[in-house]
């Protein structure tokens, strides 16, 4: 004998998850009208069972009902055509919640319809957290500020563009379509400075926040200098890492204090350090030595027949020559060295961590540099030479006055010696 599965079914449906409506259909002005409900029906709406039997679809309508969707729902299924909607349903007692609703007609052998079987969901969260996310979207395409969500993608260990807003676009230039998935190092470029990129994502990854000035480069290549602040994006329950950076263009304001502060530290007509900014490395250079005793040189000189071509043919003529012997000098030091004018015709140069054979090395070749220096001046070739003392930046200097009382009295003699060499003070 066949073993019938309608007790099966039945006790399915009785426990479903979703609704179950079924409803009878007859041809006038309402042609539906609820034959059956599942328990789970009435958890939904707060209808009982018996209060919802013989009613029309009208019981969950309120004053939001697209009727003229409900309308043509209708006919479709008059037509007897399935039909999936989310529409906004009403409870007994007047509150509403967000329903996913699929519908299939049913029909006899000859094809007449008979009814209508209807799975409704709630979808109330998926949809309040749709309406959020769009209303998250919106604000954040009206930020005066451009703001970009990245996602971690542990396969790849990187931080990927998951979300950017208006401003982000028209700050950077690209197209939506171009950035999201991007990695988050698509905008560095040749001043980025890929050390701060690195420590940020270890950092970010760790759940904490991070701050500070970056070198960036739009879709065109040119480059802008950006404020970012970026935070994790807490999530109980994610399964995904986020964080939130906000960028601010602050090329103007951070491009005139640069100017600013390169204009305090450096000599304005050969564009070599200043006094200031000389004492200000002596003095870090000084706490070098006595936290671990390293050596530093420093290298003192001061240009010999310089006083006559001032003189003789203006200052437009000395001014050309310190540019070109700053220049000669300058190409003779290393990348971690700092060359300063600090009088007239007075050059100090601040070897860091330099022996003193490499100091008197480096100092010889400053000599040969500055000798030949040429400067074709009113159909004459002029030409100047240096004294250059020598001295050790080591425990017993104590102050930055007294290494450059030292290095100017090695350079004193020097210059009493004869001119244009070097003295090395032991």
């Amino acid at each position: 004998m066949e073993r019938s599965f309608e007790p099966f079914l039945i006790t399915a449906i009785e426990n479903a998850n979703d609704a179950v409506i079924v409803y009878d259909y007859a041809p006038g002005p309402i042609p539906f009208r609820i034959r059956y409900v599942n328990p789970m029906f009435e958890r939904q709406t707060g209808y009982r069972v018996e209060e919802a039997i013989g009613q029309f679809p009208e019981l969950m309508y309120g004053p939001k009902t697209d009727r003229a969707a409900v309308e043509r729902v209708s006919q479709t299924l008059i037509a007897k055509l399935p039909v999936e909607l989310e529409t906004l349903r009403y409870r007994k007692d007047g509150t509403t919640f967000w329903a996913q609703i699929n519908m299939r007609p049913l029909c006899d052998d000859d094809g007449n319809l008979l009814g209508v079987v209807a799975i409704q969901r709630d979808v109330t969260d998926r949809v309040r957290t749709n309406e959020n996310l769009e209303l998250l979207s919106a604000a954040m395409n009206q930020a005066s500020d451009a703001m970009a969500v990245f996602e971690r993608r542990e396969g790849a260990n990187q931080w990927v563009l998951a979300y950017v807003n208006e401003m982000f676009l028209r700050l950077v230039g690209y197209r939506r379509e171009e950035v999201i998935g991007r990695a988050s190092d698509f905008l560095a470029g040749p001043e980025t400075n890929v050390e701060t990129l690195i420590e940020w994502r270890r950092r970010l990854l760790d759940g904490e926040p991070v701050h500070g000035v970056l070198a960036l480069y739009r879709a065109n290549g040119t480059r802008f200098w950006a404020e970012a602040s970026g935070r994790p994006i807490k999530q109980a329950l994610a399964s995904s890492v986020y964080s939130i950076v906000v960028y601010r263009d602050i090329t103007e304001e951070y491009e005139r204090e640069r100017q600013l502060s390169y204009e305090a530290s450096h000599d304005p007509l050969t564009s070599v350090h200043n006094r200031r900014s000389l004492e200000r490395a002596l003095e870090e250079a000084l706490q070098e030595t006595r936290a671990g005793g390293m050596t530093h040189g420093l290298i003192y000189f001061d240009l010999d027949g310089f006083k006559p071509i001032n003189d003789r043919h203006g200052h437009e003529a000395g001014d050309r020559i310190l540019v070109q012997l700053a220049t000669a000098a300058s190409a003779k030091l290393r990348r971690v060295d700092l060359l300063a004018r600090i009088g007239g015709d007075e050059f100090v140069a601040l070897l860091r961590g330099c022996p003193p054979s490499v100091a008197e090395n480096i100092a010889r070749d400053i000599l040969e540099a500055i000798g030949g220096v040429t400067l074709l001046w009113n159909g004459q070739a002029l030409r100047v030479g240096a004294s250059i003392g020598v001295i050790s930046v080591d425990c017993t200097v104590h102050s930055v006055a007294q290494a450059l009382r030292r290095a100017d009295e090695a350079c004193y003699e020097a210059k009493r010696s004869g001119r244009n060499r070097i003295y090395v003070a032991s």
